[in-house]
């Protein structure tokens, strides 16, 4: 796996600005209970040790790192342990919250650490960051309960200062692969209604999809990143892997309200991996 070729370019948004924040949005890890597995013939650790060593070659450090969850495959002690450690030796405060494939418990009771936070919100004048839980036990969909859409409204409106970053595991419209659209977050249409209440809210961010989106719905940017591991094909019917290569997103907030943002894949697809499976 090739980690060299990092794409130097600005988006064109946000040309001629500096950024008062960057943040490194990375998600779909899928850490197994010990090293060395493979998933899909992917031995997915060491596919999301060469994502992080890529974005080290930026000609910046970020100031934080997001992480959208399905951080690991098998919830546990040993997955989790080592991906506390990976993220500790980042030295940049990373903000971690569950996806389908997370035990959200075990993830609060083991990730934090000095630079590794599992928080609902993340104050960075003039911004703040809304990290919210969509999972439901034992289902790959996702759901924001009554407690966290109340958090997501309470958080827009006791903060009409500060524009906001919305942050969640499950994609919130659909992919346009039918597979994949039978697990979006069911409550989509009232969590979208919630954010354009609020012109201060400007963009979410998610993970889930194992591939890009950039999408605008009323005012609201929608930003999905690749997968860190293995990539899901666009627009298919059925479950199928795509040969695009593992990626990450850097997202770059300004202090007029602005966003920039663009995805950074390494050069070659993981080795090994079975594009012949129906699914994992």
């Amino acid at each position: 796996m090739n980690g060299s070729g990092y794409n130097n370019s600005k988006d064109a948004r946000t040309i001629g600005k500096a950024a008062v924040t960057h943040i490194l949005h990375i998600t779909d890890f899928h850490f197994l209970a010990e090293p060395g597995q493979t998933l899909l013939g992917v031995d997915t650790e060491q596919s999301f040790a060469a994502v992080l060593e890529h974005a080290g070659h930026a000609p910046w450090k970020p100031d934080l790192a997001l992480l959208t969850g399905d951080l690991v495959q098998d919830p546990c002690h040993s997955s989790y342990e080592r991906l506390k450690q990976r993220l500790s030796a980042l030295g940049i405060p990373c903000y971690c919250l569950p996806g389908n494939h997370d035990d959200p418990r075990l993830m609060s009771e083991l990730l934090p650490s000095e630079n590794v936070h599992v928080q609902h919100r993340i104050m960075l004048d003039p911004w703040q960051i809304v990290c919210l839980d969509s999972t439901i036990s034992g289902k790959a969909s996702g759901r924001l309960s009554d407690e966290q859409l109340g958090l997501l409204e309470q958080s827009l409106r006791n903060h009409p200062d500060r524009y906001t970053l919305i942050a969640l595991h499950h994609h919130v419209i659909p992919s346009g692969s039918r597979w994949m659209d039978t697990m979006v977050l069911e409550n989509a249409s009232e969590f979208l209604a919630i954010t354009q209440k609020y012109p201060h809210a400007r963009a979410v961010v998610f993970g889930h999809v194992h591939q890009e989106i950039d999408k605008v719905f009323g005012r609201l940017r929608l930003l999905a990143t690749p997968s860190t591991c293995f990539q899901f094909k666009p627009f298919s019917p059925n479950f199928a892997l795509d040969i695009a290569a593992p990626g990450y997103r850097w997202i770059e907030l300004y202090a007029d309200g602005t966003i920039g943002t663009r995805v950074e894949r390494l050069t070659d697809v993981p080795a090994g991996l079975e594009f012949t499976s129906n699914g994992y």
